[in-house]
């Protein structure tokens, strides 16, 4: 089996809803990166949009993998990812409604500048998805069920990882 990967790093996720995650700039002392950053307490968004490939293999699993890291580490933290998407055929509306792919708790790394790499799948089938589809996404930051991290989240990039034939 293959995958077309897609990737959205955090320039590409687009700030398009009320409550957007801002970009902010993720100093090291050598390396700088463009981040969008999500708070702890309002669940903030950032959007995206991709086709789903002509030859996808709807009896598949995609997997979804976000990098990220804390602004502020700390020990024995969690964070929530989800990822909702309204896949649109030829023909159809655009306005519908968000599915949401919710990650469950993820464990964030303890010391500071470290990067934490989160997947968790679904499949083709629950998706909903169709060859030739236009996927309409956003992600957003819920609250960890367990240790939430309190402060923001710093995103640097999304990736969906869609099985073709």
């Amino acid at each position: 089996m293959s995958i077309c990967e897609i990737q959205f790093d955090a320039a590409a996720l687009q700030a398009m809803e009320a409550d957007a995650a801002p970009l902010a700039l993720v100093s090291g002392s050598t390396v700088k990166a463009v981040a969008r950053a999500f708070d702890a307490t309002t669940e903030e968004f950032a959007n995206f949009r991709f086709a789903v490939p002509q030859d996808v293999d709807t009896g598949g699993t995609v997997t979804f993998r976000v990098a990220c890291l804390p602004a502020t580490a700390a020990a024995s933290i969690n964070v929530a990812h989800t990822l909702g998407f309204c896949a649109v055929a030829d023909g159809e509306d655009f306005d519908g409604s968000y599915t949401d792919e919710d990650s469950g708790d993820k464990p964030v790394e303890a010391t500071q500048d470290e990067i934490s790499i989160h997947s968790w799948t679904e499949t083709v089938a629950n998706l909903g998805w169709a060859a030739g589809d236009v996927v309409f996404g956003r992600y957003s930051r819920p609250q960890a069920a367990s240790n939430n991290l309190s402060g923001d989240l710093y995103v640097l990039y999304v990736v969906i990882e869609i099985p073709v034939a």
